[in-house]
């Protein structure tokens, strides 16, 4: 009788390769675990600055809110964005044009009495009307 020879893996070989094949599946999950686990810290610090962020606003609006009800607040509002007077109070828009050419060109030029100084343009522009007239 012949004896055969045995070809292939003992059973010593094969829980050793089942063992490290375990054992680097762990090893790579747990490389997995602990990036996820750093990525979720960078996330939760972002979130803290974010909350820290919103509860400044928050304390903002909150004094912004009380500001806003003041009367000094909404008087100063409706007189810059509504262009609102109170009774008895006259509102005034200052007009301007251009300044002739000329004048532009020569400034050492005065303007002569009577044709029209600033001081004049104002008088009209509150009293509908020039001096003296």
């Amino acid at each position: 009788m012949a004896t055969r020879k045995r070809s292939g893996v003992s059973v010593t070989q094969f829980v050793a390769l089942i063992v490290a094949t375990i054992a680097l599946s762990l090893i790579v999950d747990f490389g997995h675990k602990v990036a996820l686990y750093r990525g979720l810290q960078r996330e939760e610090g972002r979130l803290e600055q974010e909350i820290e962020f919103e509860k400044a606003r928050r304390d903002y609006l909150e004094s912004l809110e009380e500001q806003v009800q003041t009367e000094q607040f909404v008087e100063a509002w409706a007189r810059r964005e509504w262009k609102m007077v109170k009774p008895g109070e006259t509102r005034v828009v200052p007009r301007f044009h251009e300044a002739p050419l000329t004048s532009q060109i020569h400034p050492q030029e005065e303007s002569h009495p009577g044709e029209g100084s600033h001081w004049q343009e104002w008088w009209k522009l509150f009293f509908d009307r020039l001096p003296g007239t």
